[in-house]
């Protein structure tokens, strides 16, 4: 799997999820409102990514209605997204091709590994220690988590 970059723009940025030349999922994320908007097969969604908790530390994901369906957090040095009570952990591997494998057990056994356009200066601050997201690429994580839970 692939998320390619189809457009970007000031009010838009809009990316689609191949698969052997299959385009799966289209997202469209709108920065000043931090709305994502999903097309998947017959289905549109619109989620809302919001930063929620004391310091603004904590990245949640909300349905069209304002109802909160997931997050993504980190524990015991493991990045996992929560969507449904479902725990997809993730890593990136920036030395191939900044590539995300999603798993729930072990990396061994990925549920997906995808593609990802994430610019060399998304991955870490200056020190190299946490990585530093925006909400788009939080968005695209979330997104190919949502594909994922669907297919099942």
């Amino acid at each position: 799997m692939k998320w390619e970059t189809v457009t970007s723009t000031i009010e838009e940025s809009v990316f689609a999820l191949w698969n052997n030349g299959k385009k799966l999922v289209t997202l469209a994320f709108h920065p000043a409102s931090s709305a994502a908007r999903v097309e998947f097969a017959e289905e549109r969604r619109v989620f809302l990514i919001r930063q929620e908790g004391l310091l603004k530390n904590k990245t949640v994901l909300c349905n069209e209605y304002g109802i909160r369906m997931g997050h993504a957090r980190s524990e015991n040095n493991r990045n996992f997204i929560e969507l449904d009570e479902e725990r997809f952990f993730y890593n990136i591997d920036s030395q191939r091709d900044q590539a995300v494998t999603i798993y729930q057990e072990s990396k061994e056994s990925p549920l997906a590994v995808c593609a990802f356009p994430l610019p060399e200066n998304m991955i870490s601050n200056q020190s190299g220690h946490k990585p530093v997201w925006d909400k788009a690429k939080y968005g695209l994580l979330m997104t190919l988590c949502w594909y994922l839970l669907q297919q099942r």
